[in-house]
C-alpha cells in the first residue's frame, strides 16, 4: 500500500453565541458573573497561603484561592479569583453540598495562556549512567505499575497503560519499557530497581536543563458545580491513567472554559460528563496521549473555535489508532451545537461522535491530516447535521473502511456545502451490518428508548466530494441486502459535485457483489438521485482550508497491522511499518526490533530494510520456534533518527 505525505503546507457566552447559533441560545453556558463581588488573587513567587488573597497580599496556590471561592458560595458570595502567571505544580478539587447556592465562581489567568496548572515536578541531581555517560540516572520512588486493562477493545499493550512521563527542556521523551530498547530521546523507569534513566539530547547540559517528571494524575476535578467559569488557564503534563481525563467535570450545569489549554497530558486532556448546558470555547487540546476533548452522556453543549491536534501518541505507541482515542471524542450527546472546530495530525480520528447521538449540529468544520477518519458517526439516531466543512487529507495508509466521514449505522443525517477531498479510501464510507439484519443496539441514555440502526436517510446537498488515485467518492463496499436498499430508497441527494479524473469507476457498492466499483452514470441511476448533480472538477480546490502546516517537522512510525498478527509457531509472521513524515520532516531514519528473546522457544528476526530516508515502508520478519506456544507475545520496533525516537508495539498472536 501506498504512502501519501503529508503537506507542508472574554464577554457573555450568551451574547457571543447567540450570533453563532441563534437558534440555540438555551443550549449553552449564560454564568452571570456580574454577581460576583469578592475578588481574589494567587501569585505562585510573591504570595502566601496565609495571605488574605488580596491583590497587594496573594493567595500562593490556586488551590487557596479555589477553596476560598467555594466557601463563599456557601455563604451566598460570588467570587473571582484572578491567577498571576507561572507555574502551579498542583492538583484542583472542588464540588457542592447542601450548603451551594447559584453564586457563580469564575477562576481565571490575569493573562491567558500564561498559567500553567502542572502535574509535573523538578527533578535535579541527575547523574552519568556508567554504561553510557549520554545517559543519565535518579532515583524513582513510584511503583504505579500498569493501569487497568478496559473491559473490552483492542488488546492493550503495557506501554498503553503505563502513565509515566518525562520532559526535558520541554521536550516530551518517548518512553520504553527496558533498558536495552533506550535510544535518544527515550527514557526507561525501573520500579524494580528504582532508577529512572534518561537519554536526552547529545546537546543536553544536563546540570543546566530542566527535567520534569509527571507525578499527578488529574489536575482539575470538578463534582456537580453549576455556574463556574475557568478561564484562559492551561492544564498540562497530567499523568492520569488511559480512558481518564486530566481536567474531568462530572454533573456540571452551566459550566464554561473559554481560552483554557489541555495539553501533553497522558491520557485525555478534558472531560466532561453527564452534565448540560455547558460551552467549550477557544479551548485547545494538543500533544494529549488519548484524546483531546471527551463529552460523554450530556446535553445542550456547545463547542466554539476549539482545537485538538496530536492526539493519540500513548495509544500509537501500541498500535491503538481508535477507540476512544483521538481529537474529539463524543458519546451520547443530545443537542450538541459546533463550530469553527480544526482537528490535525492526530494518529487517530479527528472526531469520533461515538453511540446515541441526537439533535446534532456541526458547522464549519475541518478535519485533516488524521491518520484514521476526518469525521465518525457511529450509531446515531440522528437528525444530525454537518455543513460548511472540510474533510481532507486523512487516512494516508489505514484504507479499507477510514477515510473522509464514516457513517455507520445512523440516521437523519444532513450533509450540506461541505467538501470531502483527498482522502484515502473512500471520501464517504458506509459501514454498519452486512447484510441488513441490525445487531448493534443502543439505548438513549434520556429516554430509555433502544435503537437498532441501518444507515438510512441520508441527505446530501451542495457537497463538493473529489478524490484521487486509488480513492473512492462514494464508499460502500459490504452493506448489501436490506442495508443497502433501505439506504437508497431513503436517499436525498442533488446539487453536488463529483470528481475524480484518476479513477474511472470511483464508486464502491454492495451490489451485485462486494466492492463491485461503478462509474457515475451508473451510479446516479442505481440511486435515482443527483439529477442536478455534477461530475465534473470543482471550480475552486476544496483542500485549501485543509493546507495547513504541524507546528513542528515529525514523523509517525505506524504498524499497518493495527496491532497484532497472527503467526503459527515455526512459521514467519510479518509485521509492515510505515515511516510517514509531518510537515517538512526529512532525515534518515534506523529501526531495530525487541522482544523476541521474550518469546518461548525461541524467535528469530529480520528487517527487509534497516533505514529509511524520509518516508517508506519497512518489514520486519519473525520467525518463532516450532514448539513457540500459543499465545500474544508483544514485540516493539523502534525508529530512530538525531535525537527523536519514536516507538509501536505490536501483538504476535501465535495460534
Amino acid at each position: 500500500m501506498s504512502i501519501r505525505r503529508f503537506s507542508t503546507l472574554a464577554c457573555s457566552a450568551v451574547f457571543l453565541l447567540a450570533g453563532v447559533f441563534p437558534h440555540a441560545a438555551v443550549g449553552q453556558a449564560n454564568v452571570n458573573e456580574s454577581l460576583e463581588t469578592v475578588f481574589l488573587y494567587v501569585d505562585g513567587t510573591n504570595g502566601s497561603d496565609s495571605n488574605p488573597g488580596t491583590q497587594a497580599a496573594p493567595f500562593k496556590t490556586v488551590g487557596k484561592g479555589l477553596s476560598v471561592a467555594v466557601a463563599n458560595n456557601r455563604q451566598g458570595i460570588g467570587t473571582r479569583v484572578t491567577v498571576n502567571p507561572g507555574i502551579y505544580r498542583e492538583a484542583l478539587s472542588a464540588s457542592t453540598n447542601s450548603k451551594s447556592t447559584t453564586l457563580p465562581i469564575t477562576i481565571q489567568a490575569a493573562t491567558n495562556n500564561t498559567v500553567v496548572v502542572s502535574g509535573a515536578d523538578v527533578w535535579t541531581g541527575w547523574q552519568p549512567y556508567s554504561a553510557n555517560p549520554l545517559i543519565y540516572t535518579n532515583a524513582w520512588p513510584y511503583a504505579w505499575g500498569l493501569c487497568p486493562r478496559a473491559s473490552s477493545g483492542p488488546a492493550e499493550q503495557a506501554i498503553n497503560l503505563r502513565r509515566e512521563m518525562i520532559f526535558v527542556n520541554n521536550v516530551m521523551l518517548t518512553q520504553v519499557l527496558a533498558l536495552n530498547q533506550m535510544a535518544p530521546g527515550t527514557f526507561f523507569v525501573d520500579e524494580t530497581g528504582g532508577t529512572v534513566y534518561i537519554y536526552p539530547s547529545a546537546t543536553t547540559n544536563i546540570a543546566t536543563a530542566t527535567v520534569e517528571a509527571g507525578t499527578r494524575a488529574q489536575l482539575f476535578t470538578g463534582y456537580s458545580l453549576s455556574n463556574f467559569v475557568v478561564r484562559g488557564m492551561r492544564f498540562e503534563q497530567g499523568n492520569a491513567c488511559r480512558y481518564n481525563d486530566a481536567v474531568m467535570f462530572n454533573n456540571a450545569n452551566n459550566v464554561l472554559f473559554e481560552a483554557d489549554g489541555f495539553n501533553r497530558n497522558n491520557a485525555g486532556g478534558f472531560g466532561i460528563n453527564a452534565s448540560q448546558n455547558f460551552t467549550i470555547r477557544i479551548s485547545t487540546a494538543n500533544h494529549n496521549g488519548e484524546r483531546g476533548f471527551k463529552s460523554n452522556a450530556t446535553k445542550n453543549g456547545v463547542w466554539v473555535n476549539d482545537t485538538a491536534n496530536y492526539d493519540n501518541w500513548r495509544g500509537a505507541q501500541g498500535g491503538i489508532y481508535g477507540w476512544a482515542g483521538g481529537g474529539f471524542y463524543f458519546y451520547s450527546q443530545h443537542g450538541s451545537t459546533l463550530q469553527n472546530i480544526r482537528t490535525f495530525f492526530n494518529p487517530s480520528h479527528g472526531v469520533h461522535w461515538d453511540t446515541d447521538n441526537r439533535d446534532i449540529i456541526a458547522k464549519s468544520f475541518v478535519s485533516a491530516y488524521n491518520l484514521r477518519t476526518g469525521l465518525v458517526l457511529e450509531k446515531a439516531q440522528g437528525p444530525f447535521t454537518l455543513a460548511n466543512s472540510s474533510v481532507c487529507f486523512n487516512s494516508p495508509l489505514l484504507g479499507f473502511t477510514d477515510g473522509g466521514m464514516v457513517l455507520r449505522t445512523s440516521t437523519y443525517v444532513t450533509l450540506t456545502g461541505n467538501a470531502f477531498a483527498n482522502n484515502y479510501v473512500g471520501q464517504l464510507p458506509l459501514i454498519g451490518v452486512q447484510g441488513g439484519t441490525p445487531t448493534s443496539p443502543f439505548t438513549d441514555f434520556e429516554t430509555g428508548q433502544v435503537y437498532n440502526l441501518l444507515n438510512e436517510n441520508l441527505t446530501m446537498r451542495s457537497n463538493t466530494i473529489v478524490g484521487g488515485a486509488g480513492e473512492q467518492l462514494f464508499y460502500d463496499f459490504d452493506q448489501a441486502g436490506a442495508a443497502w436498499t433501505d439506504l437508497v430508497s431513503s436517499l436525498t441527494s442533488d446539487n453536488n459535485t463529483y470528481w475524480n479524473g484518476s479513477v474511472a469507476q470511483p464508486f464502491t457498492v454492495p451490489v451485485p457483489n462486494w466492492f463491485t466499483s461503478i462509474d457515475w452514470p451508473t451510479f446516479t441511476s442505481m440511486t435515482g438521485q443527483d439529477a442536478h448533480s455534477t461530475f465534473a472538477p470543482p471550480t475552486t480546490d476544496p483542500t485549501i482550508p485543509c493546507q495547513v502546516s504541524p507546528d513542528a517537522p515529525d514523523f509517525w512510525f505506524i504498524s499497518y497491522e493495527t496491532g497484532s498478527v497472527n503467526a503459527l509457531p515455526g512459521v514467519p509472521a510479518k509485521f509492515d511499518m510505515f515511516l510517514i513524515p509531518l510537515g517538512n520532516f526529512k532525515g534518515k531514519i534506523t529501526v531495530s526490533a525487541f522482544g523476541l528473546d521474550q518469546i518461548p522457544g525461541g524467535a528469530t528476526g529480520s528487517w527487509s530494510k534497516t533505514q529509511l530516508t524520509n518516508s517508506g515502508t519497512t518489514t520486519f520478519t519473525v520467525t518463532t520456534s516450532s514448539s513457540t506456544p500459543v499465545g500474544m507475545y508483544p514485540v516493539m520496533m523502534e525508529a530512530t533518527v538525531g535525537s527523536v525516537t519514536r516507538t509501536s508495539t505490536a501483538w504476535l498472536n501465535v495460534q
